[in-house]
């Protein structure tokens, strides 16, 4: 995911068909399928679907661009912030409205409204949000925390909604929001016919989820002129999914700006009604500012027009915010790049190219690291939000989809033999599930164990299994206590057979995997306990290549008993298991804490234990069992 994708997905939005808005951002529709696909696969979303007029966004996709779209505007907002005083403050400006959003007139409208509002204020920096999709799916998307630098500037306050009563003295009119009629009695209606009130009186009668004063103009509406008392159903108007396929005539009574974005794409009609409702549009000051009077200003300007479009352009990466922020928490590109998994040159490319677009130099470089500037702990405010959200996004979106059935990420320690029984147990749980469920897409990736948690944490998978104690409140115990042994060639082993202390293992030339593996994090916390070193002749972070190493080498490595023990059988290998103390591998689910656990993430992990116990794994106490059982229970489907 990156701002230049996120961009094109907001500008897809906004246009009936990719065709159109490719044609905007003046590239190929081709190319902006791509990216879209790219977007769409990385998340495990689907965006868009086609209607009958063209593509439509889903509400997937809606939520999506109320929460990528303060991503882009930090990046925009990053390209000049450097050119303010070093004096000047950074004045938040919260716009915030009960409104439902739908992608309409008066969303773009006040996201353009923050784009100029920062020529007139440089140093103001105005977030919008509207209600989103939460009660469906998703969680409220938080409003983002922009810290000023320097002193604190009191920032403003800005509400849009429908007036109360039909007027607002305390609010600024922004627009008339007509009502109108959807209907599926004569589809070719296009809004510039008017429906009679015969008509309506022999129709049910709808209205969508709206506000307590909306419901009551609609209802003193057809009070007054005779028609039946609408019934509020819960329909999502940008999809119209039920009332678009039912085939029983119907009259949907909605504010215009709520629907026009579904009438748009799908073959449903719409028409005026008899006599004019509308619903007054309002912006309410709620804590004054200059830059919240400005605002609001220029949105009454803006939203005059009926389709206004937004499209950024921004110039400063995802990658770059991400690289920037662990330099500045590290100072030494060295540690930096070690930490980011990346090679130094490209770490020290990137951060170029972002001194290139802000026009300063970011760090002060010195003989041992660098040291920061004014201008890193400005730029550092902005980034920070802009890569948690960009986190939150992807960890909503595998939840999500997890939620509604579509697609479980799962992740595994590497296995060593592909015959081997946590393999076969594994294996067999996922055909198991995977009849139970043979609709979602299953995606498993193998990692090391520092690296799973990383990904649980960010909400690239969904869970992982995993071989070293992470944190209790968000590990399950699958009740399985392998021993770990020394491994070496039966040919020629450093060790005579039977057990061994720990405390042995300093003088024998070893070979083990890195530090981000489970496995070495066991091994070098038992030899810190027990007061042994442990210095590996070489590290390899590829279990089948160690293996083959201490085939060829007078090496030796430790591993779980049931990992090697065929080899064992077959005289490959040689197992002395590991005593004084003794060691062993204890498996564990690894699920974030900061959500609960889906229905098919809690049918995988129900049945991973159940094939464990199956295959003969060594089970831990009653105790641990039932208090885990409890857990795992406790942990309800949301």
């Amino acid at each position: 995911m990156e701002t230049r994708q996120l961009s094109y997905f907001i500008l897809a939005c906004q246009h009936k068909n990719h065709a159109q808005g490719a044609a905007r951002a003046g590239l190929s529709a081709s190319a902006l399928s791509e990216n879209l696909n790219l977007l769409e696969r990385e998340l495990g979303l689907t965006m868009f679907q086609r209607g009958p007029l063209g593509h439509y966004p889903t509400e997937a996709a809606r939520w999506l661009y109320q929460a990528a779209e303060p991503i882009l505007q930090l990046a925009e907002a990053a390209e000049t912030v450097l050119n303010l005083p070093e004096t000047a403050l950074i004045e938040q400006i919260e716009v915030s409205s009960p409104l439902q959003f739908m992608l309409g007139r008066l969303s773009r409208a006040a996201s353009l409204a923050v784009r100029k509002l920062r020529k007139i204020h440089p140093g103001a920096l105005a977030t919008v949000q509207f209600a989103d999709s939460a009660s469906r799916g998703f969680e409220e998307s938080a409003v983002l925390d922009l810290p000023a630098h320097g002193k604190a500037s009191p920032g403003g306050r800005v509400v849009l909604d429908y007036a109360e009563n039909g007027g607002d003295p305390e609010g600024t009119l922004l627009f008339l929001d007509e009502w109108l009629c959807v209907t599926s009695a004569e589809r070719s209606l296009d809004g510039r016919r008017t429906v009679p009130f015969e008509t309506l009186r022999t129709l049910p009668l709808f209205l969508p989820s709206l506000a307590p004063a909306q419901l009551r103009l609609a209802r003193a509406y057809c009070a007054t002129h005779d028609l039946p008392d609408p019934m509020v159903i819960e329909e999502d108007v940008g999809t119209f999914p039920r009332l678009s396929r039912d085939a029983a005539p119907f009259c949907l009574l909605a504010p215009q700006s709520l629907v026009a974005g579904g009438l748009a794409r799908l073959n449903i009609g719409y028409a005026r009604l008899p006599v004019d409702l509308a619903s007054k549009v309002v912006a309410r000051i709620t804590a004054d500012h200059p830059a919240a009077r400005s605002y609001v200003s220029l949105l009454r300007d803006i939203v005059q027009d009926p389709e206004p479009t937004v499209h950024y352009e921004p110039k400063i990466t995802l990658k770059q915010m991400r690289y920037f922020l662990t330099l500045c928490d590290q100072l030494n590109v060295t540690a930096a790049a070690r930490k980011l998994h990346v090679v130094q040159p490209a770490l020290s490319n990137q951060l170029r190219k972002l001194e290139l677009v802000v026009g300063r130099k970011l760090f002060h470089r010195h003989r041992t690291g660098l040291g920061p500037t004014l201008d890193t702990e400005r730029l550092a405010k902005l980034f920070t939000p802009a890569i948690e959200r960009s986190d939150h996004i992807a960890f909503q979106a595998a939840h999500y989809a997890a939620s509604r059935h579509e697609r479980l990420s799962v992740g595994f320690v590497p296995m060593i033999n592909h015959d081997g029984p946590l393999v076969r147990a594994i294996t067999a749980a996922l055909e198991e599930w995977g009849r139970a469920y043979p609709n979602v897409k299953l995606q498993v990736q193998e990692a090391p164990t520092q690296t799973l948690h990383r990904w649980v944490e960010s909400g690239a998978i969904s869970f992982a299994l995993v071989e070293a104690h992470v944190s209790r409140t968000s590990q399950l115990d699958l009740n399985t206590r392998d021993v770990l042994g020394v491994v070496s060639s039966a040919a020629s082993p450093p060790l005579p057979p039977g057990n061994v202390a720990l405390r042995r293992l300093a003088g024998i030339p070893l070979v083990l995997p890195g530090e981000a593996f489970g496995l070495r994090q066991i091994l070098d916390r038992a030899a810190d306990e027990s007061g042994t070193r442990l210095t590996p002749q070489m590290e390899v972070n590829s279990l089948t290549m160690i293996l083959a190493l201490i085939r060829r080498m007078p090496l030796a490595t430790i591993l779980p008993q049931p990992s090697v023990q065929p080899y064992v059988d077959a005289g490959i290998f040689q197992f002395n298991p590991i005593v004084e103390p003794a060691i062993s591998r204890r498996l564990s689910i690894l699920f974030s804490a900061a959500r609960s656990l889906t229905e098919i993430e809690r049918s995988l992990i129900a049945i991973f234990r159940q094939n464990l116990a199956t295959a003969g794994f060594t089970p831990g106490s009653a105790s641990d069992s039932a208090s885990d059982d409890a857990r795992l229970d406790r942990t309800s489907v949301h």
